[in-house]
């Protein structure tokens, strides 16, 4: 499988709602179209790492597309170094910034 934000193969994806949960609201849903994609598929690592960098409602209003979440700074700098690292590797907590 292949994890959508770093592009490394990895035994197991997780899904990330694009929108999530917690802040899923009609009128935010109704503001970006039902009809686009609300899940991404992402490693553990990847996926953790959204949620260690961002809040929630943060993600949900502003990081609610794979193109702005890729095109992020901080988002940036993590993948330039988790594809470094073998599909298997997992950071046991979120990667700071320097």
């Amino acid at each position: 499988m292949i994890c959508e934000l770093c592009g490394r193969d990895v035994s197991r994806v997780t899904s990330h709602h694009l929108i999530p949960k917690a802040t899923h609201t009609k009128r935010l849903k109704r503001e970006l179209g039902e009809e686009r994609n609300v899940q991404a598929d992402l490693c553990v690592a990847c996926h953790r790492q959204l949620h260690y960098l961002f809040e929630n409602k943060i993600l949900g209003r502003e990081l609610n597309t794979l193109d702005v979440i890729r095109r992020n700074e901080d988002v940036i700098t993590y993948v330039k170094w988790i594809r470094k690292r073998p599909g298997d590797f997992t950071p046991r907590k979120g990667v700071r910034r320097n």
